[in-house]
């Protein structure tokens, strides 16, 4: 892993590999957060049931952050006893221009703690990008307070989750710019108030590639604008879907938090979907090419798309992006 300079960490930079292997629980979600919100430092660490932090990550790879987060920690703590937070830096910033910090818990207890820090040249966190970790927030959350259920050998389905899933929706012109936006996550955002941000004019750049591949076949012709679903992060799901109006064509898009359920063993039954299969369709969920597929699984490109096809075929599905929003519930009647 590259350290990060003082413009931040590149979008799709591995972020976390040299810290933490990629099987811990807390890797894809911490990544995914770190790669479609970029930050000049960040720091993470988990609350141990005893409250104290434990697995300290951060970007400078020596722990010197310790300290300094105990106090963001307990400075938040004070703000807030219980739940799931997200709000501007409390502690001192030093050199740094802007802070974002994300307390991941429950009801019940804390288990997480995130910081972002970004110099006046990455510039400020803007409002699509607090959208997403308003999201991330409770995704994470949710993850986290299920591994300490696990740890105590509880059911998943005894675990509470942190708080309203919520939904970021915003109008995109041709350009893929912003004209409206609109989010049910706002009134959570009363801790930010002191927080420099600024209005949005683009969705954060791994989002707006996944809307560009979504939209990339829509055309003049009605037909061709189809409705588009995506899972490009762990802890998110983008659909679009055409808006028409008196000022031509415009891309709706809805930003959500995605919740899984607990297995795949459902919808593997109901669609007689393979164990292979099974394989190549979890991964596709958490958002890995093809490349990737096939270094993890030890088979051939072609080996991928045959099951691929076969999953399609299997769920009466038109193409990869219906596949999965079948697989996932979101839309449960074939076509006819």
């Amino acid at each position: 892993m590259k350290k990060n300079d003082s413009a931040g960490v590149t979008a799709g930079e591995p972020l976390l590999a040299n810290f933490v292997p990629e099987s811990d629980p807390a890797y894809p979600v911490i990544e995914a957060i770190l790669r479609v919100v970029p930050a000049s430092r960040w720091a993470f660490a988990r609350v141990t049931a005893d409250g104290d932090l434990g697995m300290l990550l951060d970007s400078q790879g020596n722990g010197g952050e310790l300290a300094r987060l105990q106090n963001e920690f307990e400075r938040q703590g004070g703000k807030a006893k219980t739940g799931a937070r997200i709000a501007a830096t409390l502690g001192s910033l030093g050199d740094f221009a802007s802070g974002i910090t994300l307390l991941f818990a429950d009801a019940h207890a804390n288990f997480g703690i995130l910081t972002l820090l970004r110099t006046n040249e990455l510039g400020p966190f803007t409002s699509s990008e607090i959208s997403v970790l308003t999201l991330a927030l409770d995704a994470t959350s949710e993850r986290l307070s299920a591994l300490r259920l696990n740890a105590h050998e509880a059911s998943l389905d005894g675990a509470q989750a942190p708080g309203s899933s919520g939904e970021s929706f915003y109008v995109l012109d041709s350009d893929l710019q912003i004209v409206l936006a609109w989010s049910s996550q706002d009134q959570r955002r009363i801790a930010l108030t002191g927080l420099r941000t600024r209005l949005a004019d683009r969705l954060p750049a791994v989002l707006e590639e996944t809307v560009r591949g979504l939209v990339a076949g829509w055309k003049s012709d009605s037909a061709t604008q189809e409705v588009g679903v995506a899972h490009p992060v762990p802890f998110l799901v983008v659909r679009t879907q055409p808006m028409s109006g008196p000022a031509g064509l415009f891309i709706g898009v809805r930003i959500d938090r995605f919740a899984p359920s607990n297995s795949l063993a459902g919808p593997a039954a109901r669609f007689h979907i393979t164990p292979r299969e099974l394989q190549v369709l979890a991964l596709l969920l958490d958002g890995a090419k093809l490349e990737e597929i096939g270094q993890k699984l030890h088979i051939t490109s072609s080996t991928i798309q045959d099951h691929i096809k076969s999953m399609v075929d299997k769920t009466e599905s038109r193409n990869r992006t219906e596949l999965i929003a079948r697989v996932l519930g979101w839309e449960r009647t074939p076509p006819t």
